[in-house]
């Protein structure tokens, strides 16, 4: 199995009623094998038109979409259906058949392999065993939980063996509880095959439990990339600010306790040890100053811990320079927030 992706100055654009929609704008990634991928933007950001020129649902306006180094765009029809065995795809809806049992919605993509009926009857359940619906087989979908749904059509996005698995907001319409357990099939598959997994969602808290890089989209453009991590630290553009906020609950200035002349609001970020450190403790010792937590949280995003505290200081713009001079020293990144 492999699964590498390059997209290479990816455009789409559709027809509009007076000009046309430029969809993706220009858009070049590369995704290594076995990597979980996501891509995070709000609607209309072009971000489900850009994962459907992965495969080619989309046929890009122009750039090249290269999987394990084949070029998919010079591809004829017949060479890119055999090319498009090694990509599957869920989705919101889910789309099966309603009219076929569960095992049936699994089956159908082994038909015309050449594999016989006990071969296909053998990973079939070998497939709904892997996602803990083997009981399920003879259900039809609309005696199916969202949550069962959803792993019906990864068994059966993974009937083919792909190499590479599309997500296109495949946890949008799943309750929080539902969302986790569909993520952590998602990273145990991940895990145990080697399959590369592209998440497209507007959801960051997805993005922060399952992906290790992650691409944010704006207007057809990528406009910041990279690590999961580094993206929820120092997160570059208003837009993923915007995102790492309503991921991490964070709380906006205008919702602190008014600040008197005297004194100043920090937000505080904490990275590796410094995020098990007593800091507040030995500012306040040190310099001799009075520290209110007004907010604060400490998480383990892709296997590092992160932690943010939003404070109140009881300091001027002079005693407040040292503080922040010993924060830098303790690799704690101070954001002055000014007053409430």
């Amino acid at each position: 199995m492999s699964g590498s992706i390059v997209l290479d100055h990816i455009v789409k654009t559709f027809p509009g009623s007076s000009d046309p929609v430029h969809a993706v704008r220009d858009v070049s990634l590369t995704i290594p094998q076995g990597e979980i991928f996501g891509i995070v933007g709000f609607s209309g950001a072009g971000k489900s038109t850009l994962v459907r020129c992965i495969n080619l649902l989309e046929r890009p306006t122009s750039g090249h979409v290269f999987i394990d180094g084949t070029d998919l765009t010079t591809l004829s029809d017949r060479e890119l259906k055999r090319e498009r065995r090694k990509i599957g795809m869920i989705f919101q809806q889910f789309n099966l058949f309603a009219t076929r049992t569960v095992f049936e919605n699994v089956a159908f993509p082994l038909k015309h392999t050449g594999l016989s009926r006990g071969q296909i009857r053998e990973k079939v359940t070998s497939l709904l065993a892997y996602v803990e619906l083997e009981d399920k087989a003879s259900a039809y979908p609309s005696q199916l939980s969202g949550g069962q749904k959803q792993r019906v059509a990864i068994a059966r996005a993974l009937a083919t063996d792909p190499a590479i698995l599309l997500c296109d907001e495949a946890t949008s319409a799943l309750d929080p509880i539902t969302t986790s357990s569909i993520l952590r099939l998602l990273k145990k598959l991940n895990h145990e095959t080697g399959i590369t997994v592209v998440v497209i969602t507007h959801q960051m808290q997805v993005v922060k439990e399952l992906c290790h890089r992650v691409a944010v989209m704006e207007h057809g453009t990528v406009v910041e990339e990279g690590d999961v991590f580094d993206i929820f630290a120092r997160p570059g553009q208003a837009v993923t600010r915007s995102f790492v906020d309503s991921a991490g609950g964070e709380t906006a200035e205008s919702q602190f306790p008014a600040c008197a002349e005297n004194e100043k609001l920090l937000r505080l970020k904490f990275f590796g040890d410094s995020a098990r450190e007593a800091v507040i403790s030995q500012i306040s010792r040190r310099f001799q100053v009075d520290i209110v937590i007004l907010s604060g949280s400490i998480e383990t995003i892709d296997g590092r811990p992160l932690g943010q505290l939003n404070v109140k200081v009881a300091a001027d713009e002079k005693k407040l320079r040292p503080i922040l001079e010993y924060l830098r020293e303790l690799k704690v990144e101070a954001e002055v927030m000014g007053h409430a």
